[in-house]
This record gives C-alpha cells, structure tokens and sequence, in this order.
C-alpha cells in the first residue's frame, strides 16, 4: 500500500499524479449530433494540452462530456486552466452549458475503459462486467455509468481521436480496492482516479 491509498495495493501502482480537480460536465445544445459535438471538443485539442473526456448517453439529443484531468508519465496532465479555458471557450462560441460534475457525498471518481488492449479485434466488457464484478468484490455505495472515452492529442502533425467504451464509476474512497479487482479481472493495463478528498488525480498502472 502506497500513500495509504487502498487503490495502490496490489497489481497496480500508481505512476503519474495532478495537483487539483477540475471535472467539469459538458451540455450541448439540444440536437447536437455526437459527431459535432465530438469535432468541437477534439478542434480544442493543441501541441500542449492533450483533452480526455466521457461521453455520456444523449439527453435532449445530444450527448454529454465529463472532462478528466488524465495524467501520464511523458506529458503530465492537463491544467484546470487549460480545460477551464476550453470550457468557457464552448459556452461563449458554442452555446454549450458547463456543470459542475459529482456530489460531495461522493469524492471518487474512476474512469476505466472495457476494451482489453488497443487491437482491432480485441475482447471489449460492457458495463454489466463491471457491475457485477463490484458487487462481487463487496463495493457498495457506487455508481456506474455506462460512457465511451475520448482522447484527442497532437501526433505527427494532426489530432487524432482514440476512443473506447467505458465506465465511470462514482463512491467513496472505500470503493478502490474492489475497482482495482475489477481492473485485473478485465485486463485493463491502466485506470485513472479523481479524489475530490484528496484534490488530486491519479493514475494507476499494471506493475
């Protein structure tokens, strides 16, 4: 166990870190389709701020964008200002409304994808896998919902979009070691943690 955090025993460990949180949730005009909506967020994109995001299912006809500071070894994480720009930037250009995301009650916000590996043809879980492996590991207290993960970056040149199904899943501290079971049993080589509590984001990998 590292830092005393319950997430880092194990498999995993963590191995890339932001100070801050800052998970603002995305509205779309009602209507927007989920590929324009999807080309405005990654247009954000820049050399310097890579953008990850969850996209959740559509309200009103549109979808929705819970964007997450993802921290990596080689290119640290977002600033809350880099993103807080991009927000304020959709709002102002765009009509897009920006909410705050999550409830007090519940600090820990963990992003996991479902695809095993990034192969064309590889093995991909659905939020029910998830579901049922929390409970199987004894979590209570948590949410799970079902979204497709986004990240955008600068590479030779161009942006490009990766995307996976996924899941976000929403409790209490306590929640972390049936997640990080969850994680192994799905073959996830990595998975990234908010901590409103502990006001930082965190990522954590395969040892």
């Amino acid at each position: 166990m590292t830092n005393g955090n319950p997430g880092m025993s194990g498999l995993y460990g963590e191995v890339a870190s932001a100070a801050g949180v800052y998970q603002p949730l995305l509205v779309p005009p009602a209507g927007t389709r989920r590929v324009d909506a999807v080309r405005l967020v990654a247009a954000a994109c820049t050399t310097r701020v890579t953008i990850t995001a969850a996209i959740h299912q559509p309200v009103d006809g549109a979808p929705r964008f819970t964007l997450i500071r993802d921290p990596s070894v080689s290119d640290g994480a977002p600033g809350i200002g880099d993103y807080a720009a991009i927000a304020a930037s959709l709002k102002e250009n765009h009509g897009w409304r920006v909410l705050e995301a999550g409830d007090p009650s519940l600090p820990v916000t963990v992003m996991l994808g479902l695809r095993e590996g990034y192969g064309k043809h590889a093995v991909v879980h659905d939020s029910d896998d998830v579901r049922a492996l929390l409970g199987f590991y004894g979590a209570s207290g948590v949410y799970v919902s079902e979204v497709h993960l986004m990240c955008t970056r600068h590479l030779d040149g161009e942006v490009r979009v990766y995307d996976e199904p996924g899941v976000l899943i929403v409790g209490g501290p306590s929640i972390l070691p049936a997640v990080t079971g969850v994680a192994a049993r799905l073959a996830q080589h990595r998975f990234v943690v908010t901590d409103r509590d502990q006001d930082r984001t965190y990522a954590l990998r395969r040892r």
